[in-house]
């Protein structure tokens, strides 16, 4: 460790934990369009459960698509992608107090169509999850945290191959998400994502992805705990 002192190095350690500790938010965390289509909490996945995915859907997309990206940074973008959210919280592009007024038809009308952000909603979005990210950097070691602070740059301005399959990653795992609690919920409104990836998704292999999720099966019905702890069958392909 260099020429730090103890005592830097239990400073930088406790900044490390203090950063660490507020990361966990996320796991904690519901996503809030699942919310506002009814789901329970307790069946909700956290922004963590979203995130986990996302990293390990653009790390296998990007060694999949283009061996030419920089895998490392991939998965480093990957896993800061939602980090702010930790403290910013799960921010939908609409009212979210707006649709809890609705009845439950117009709800699901409501969430069925694709919403973007007006420019003032984006700013404050923006503003505060800044805001959360410096927060929870601040206690990092310097070198830390401005590579953190740099890759956050990088993810926002979607100017680098990488941080493009990050962004795409991030809208095909949701897209993904949404045709499996559908098959789990008959009716569950979830036509804004598929809009979504067929509006936003330009390169052709993250497209090639996207068709395959929304032609897939989803015959694969066992995802629980081995069969010596509950019972369960082994995973099996029925469709």
């Amino acid at each position: 460790m260099g020429d730090r002192s103890s005592q830097m190095i239990a400073q930088e350690a406790d900044g490390l934990v203090r950063f660490l500790h507020l990361a966990g938010g996320i796991k904690r965390l519901p996503r809030s369009g699942w919310l506002d289509r009814g789901m329970d909490p307790l069946d909700c996945e956290s922004v963590a459960d979203h995130s986990w995915r996302v990293c390990l859907l653009a790390w296998v997309a990007a060694t999949w698509a283009d061996a030419s990206l920089d895998l490392d940074r991939v998965i480093r973008l990957a896993l800061l992608h939602d980090l702010a959210e930790a403290l910013a919280g799960d921010e939908t592009p609409y009212d979210r107090d707006a649709v809890a007024s609705l009845d439950a038809e117009a709800r699901a009308a409501f969430l069925d169509r694709r919403h973007l952000p007006d420019g003032e909603r984006s700013r404050r979005k923006a503003a505060a999850e800044r805001a959360a990210f410096e927060r929870m950097t601040a206690s990092l070691p310097p070198a830390i945290r401005e590579e953190f602070a740099a890759l956050r740059e990088e993810l926002a301005a979607r100017e680098t191959p990488e941080a493009r399959i990050v962004k795409d990653a991030y809208r095909l795992e949701t897209f993904l998400q949404s045709r499996e609690y559908a098959r789990e919920r008959p009716g569950f409104p979830v036509a804004s994502f598929a809009a979504e990836v067929a509006e936003t998704i330009a390169d052709p292999d993250a497209a090639t992805l996207r068709d395959a999720i929304a032609g897939y099966g989803f015959g694969v019905e066992t995802t629980g705990p081995a069969p010596n702890q509950s019972g369960a069958g082994p995973i099996s392909e029925t469709d």
